[in-house]
């Protein structure tokens, strides 16, 4: 027996028709365990599990869901019953992660056979970001009866589509989310018939919802339904509705919330989709009844979008099969089959394809395709993609063919559904053609995205896989009997290494977050999990070490940051980083015994120069001055946008409140200078309230709100000008 059977002989003592699921088990982003429904028991769990849960894998492995579980024992184990018995398959829980934090999931938990007993097989999704949307939602729909300036306050401000519709079932207001999310301009978006928007399939039903809200047949209406964008494209949007009443108590119409929902509705139907697929390789649907189903899903989850066909070589590669189709795609599908029956050249080319999706105008270049595939006039080269399908061993299995049936691009998330269904379709025939389990452990290692490396109990490198020498540049011979150490960054002292080595000798396994170097010098991150291979007698016989390489997460982490705190036209701190900025200057203000001084800057005629010259000359505008008002202050003082022609400007230090007249002034003065775009000369000046800590307030909230009420005062005495608050003239 190799060093490879040894090792996933060690990892997985199953029946070797399993092993398929098992390499899929190990691999998939999701969540996965396998529970004994009787104890409780986790039997296995995969690295995802193991990263969202806290815990290395093998302290996992053997734990009850009991400790994750917050409900009573006795409560989880009939939950356990009720998915065993099939009574039952989708719930909602909450976890306790290693960390204390509780988290609300989705759990899809189904009984399949494992060494002639029945185990849960569990798929977690945490639910706890939706959760809090739906909170969200719920928050907004319950303060949509306050008073006018809320209500204005929210429809700027909120994240969700915000709209009103009137007896005769037309949008009479809306936010600018609405428009963002319709990709509808604000003014083309009001007037417009509200189920103008759904989707076809669902528009009638929608009408007679709306019909039904305004007889009051119905109280309101919570539902998840298919829009459609201007450009064409659909998404699932959350929609909460209820009728809406003037002040006297007059129907007037409804309102309405929509969510975009679209990135999860699509993850869940992913999920499922998945699911159930890997439910029909573990019961041993036949294989053409299992490509079906991916083919028929796949459309729905587009909301036929897109269609799919699926062509399989032979298993002596010697011409093309059917697997399944799309209605739309029988013919190329049957244009395909055909010439590689009749010319062995265009056969061996789609053998020889490379592993990426690649578009049928890139093939159309090659007059071995251009000769002998004309596409049909329902599709174009340009809306069309081929990805083969490949064994773990790179034995090609088939081809899987995505066109858009709508004439228009793919969009990015459609493109990588070729490159994920790809996987399936490969783990479903290899299932159905029973590989040897030596050799799937070995392609495992081989194919596997995470890098692998394997050494000897004094860490010298003994194996590695392809993954590993594509990201760290080394070849296989620079890198066997060598000590891992040749990749050593420089950037973690030795104490790190220390620690690390103590928690693999002591616990068996180390995971964590390691900076290393290329062959060429770059450093990179990776996610590294460490696991001690052990003998019979406890010894330690092989070290095996998991990397993942996180650089890009980790600059998407940094950018994220940035949008979370900054106003994405200006780049200004938002509303969120103002109000730290505030707390924090108001406790050093405690600390110095200083003053503190807040503007609320409101444009003058900034409306009309949008109005008149549009969106794009009023954003360069606003741009423009955000810049201006930036040079004004000094480096420890913030500028900040709250929205629209808003901004708010925090200055610190402060020795009494006259300091600040100066700085007033000057804002003033370069607000009236004129501001040339594209040629168009542009006025605009400042209406600034000002509010003093602590000589107005000590409260951060209402030193924004009296530096607001002073600014209505300063346009109400003719604009161009700043006010200081006065308690004396809000009170009368």
């Amino acid at each position: 027996m190799n060093l490879f059977s040894t090792l996933f002989h060690t990892l997985f003592s199953s029946d070797s028709t399993y092993n398929a699921l098992y390499r899929f088990f190990d691999e998939s982003n999701s969540i996965m365990l396998l529970i004994d429904p009787e104890s409780g028991e986790i039997i296995n769990a995969n690295h995802a599990a193991s990263h969202y849960y806290g815990y290395a894998l093998d302290q996992l492995v053997g734990m009850s869901i009991s400790s994750f579980n917050i409900l009573p024992h006795e409560e989880v184990k009939q939950e356990r019953q009720r998915a065993l018995t099939e009574e039952r398959n989708y719930f909602n829980f909450k976890h306790r992660i290693a960390n204390g934090e509780i988290r609300d999931v989705e759990v899809y938990s189904t009984p399949i056979n494992l060494d002639d007993r029945k185990v849960l097989f569990s798929i977690i999704h945490d639910i706890t970001e939706r959760k809090k949307a739906e909170a969200h939602l719920q928050e907004v729909n319950e303060n949509l009866a306050k008073q006018e300036l809320i209500f204005k306050q929210i429809m700027d401000t909120s994240s969700v589509a915000i709209f009103l519709v009137n007896l005769q079932g037309f949008i009479t207001h809306a936010n600018q989310r609405m428009a963002e999310m319709f990709l509808y301009p604000l003014d083309e978006l009001i007037g417009k018939e509200y189920v103008e928007l759904i989707h076809s399939s669902e528009k009638e039903i929608a009408r007679q919802k709306m019909l039904a809200l305004l007889s009051s047949k119905i109280p309101s209406v919570d539902l998840e339904r298919i829009y459609c964008r201007f450009d064409g494209s659909n998404f699932w949007g959350r929609l909460t509705g209820k009728r809406f009443y003037d002040t006297k108590g007059i129907e007037i119409g409804l309102v309405g919330v929509i969510a975009d929902i679209d990135e999860s509705k699509y993850i869940q139907q992913c999920e499922q989709h998945h699911k159930q697929i890997l439910q029909m390789i573990a019961l041993k649907s036949p294989l053409y009844t299992i490509l079906h189903v991916m083919i028929g899903d796949i459309e729905s989850i587009h909301h036929q979008r897109v269609g799919c066909s699926i062509v399989l070589f032979d298993e002596t590669n010697h011409k093309l099969i059917l697997g399944a189709t799309s209605n739309e795609l029988q013919l190329l599908s049957t244009t395909l089959i055909e010439a590689s029956s009749n010319n062995a050249l265009f056969l061996q080319n789609l053998l020889h394809l490379p592993s990426k999706p690649t578009l049928f105008s890139t093939l159309a270049e090659n007059r071995w395709w251009s000769e002998n595939i004309e596409c049909p006039p329902s599709h174009d080269n340009e809306n069309c993609w081929v990805n083969p399908i490949v064994s773990a061993f790179g034995k090609p299995l088939g081809l899987l063919i995505i066109c858009s049936l709508k004439h228009q691009a793919l969009t990015p998330r459609e493109i990588k559904l070729v490159e994920d269904e790809v996987q399936f379709v490969a783990l479903a025939i290899e299932k159905s053609q029973s590989d040897a389990k030596v050799q799937l452990a070995a392609n495992v290692f081989t194919h596997a995205k995470e890098g692998i490396i394997i050494t000897d109990p004094h860490g010298t490198i003994i194996e590695a896989n392809e993954a590993f020498i594509r990201t760290t540049g080394f070849n296989l011979e620079e890198i066997i009997g060598h000590n891992p150490r040749i990749l050593k960054s420089g950037r973690q002292e030795t104490s790190f290494y220390t620690h690390m080595w103590q928690s693999i000798l002591t616990q068996g396994n180390w995971q964590g977050e390691i900076w290393n170097r290329r062959k060429d010098g770059s450093i990179y991150a990776e996610m590294v999990n460490i696991s001690a291979i052990k003998d019979s007698e406890g010894e330690i016989q092989h070290f095996v070490a998991l990397f993942t390489d996180i650089t890009t997460i980790k600059e998407h982490e940094k950018k994220l940051e940035h949008m979370a705190h900054h106003d994405a036209l200006t780049s200004l701190p938002n509303r969120v980083l103002l109000w730290d900025r505030i707390h924090q200057a108001i406790a050093e203000a405690q600390r110095y015994n200083t003053y503190l001084a807040l503007l609320y800057i409101d444009l003058d005629g900034f409306k009309e120069i949008n109005d008149t010259y549009g969106h794009s000359i009023g954003d360069e505008l606003l741009i423009t001055i955000s810049q201006r008002i930036s040079a004004l202050l000094r480096k420890n003082e913030t500028i900040a946008r709250l929205g629209g022609d808003e901004f708010v400007a925090l200055l610190t230090d402060l020795k009494k409140p006259e300091e600040c007249i100066s700085i007033l002034e000057r804002i003033l003065e370069a607000m009236r200078e004129v501001i040339v775009i594209h040629g168009i000369d542009l006025y605009v000046s400042a209406s600034i309230g000002v509010s003093f800590y602590p000589k107005d307030t000590i409260d951060a909230e209402k030193l924004v709100l009296h530096a607001d009420k002073a600014m209505y005062r300063a346009k109400q005495s003719g604009k161009n000008r700043y006010q200081f608050f006065n308690m004396q003239e809000d009170l009368s």
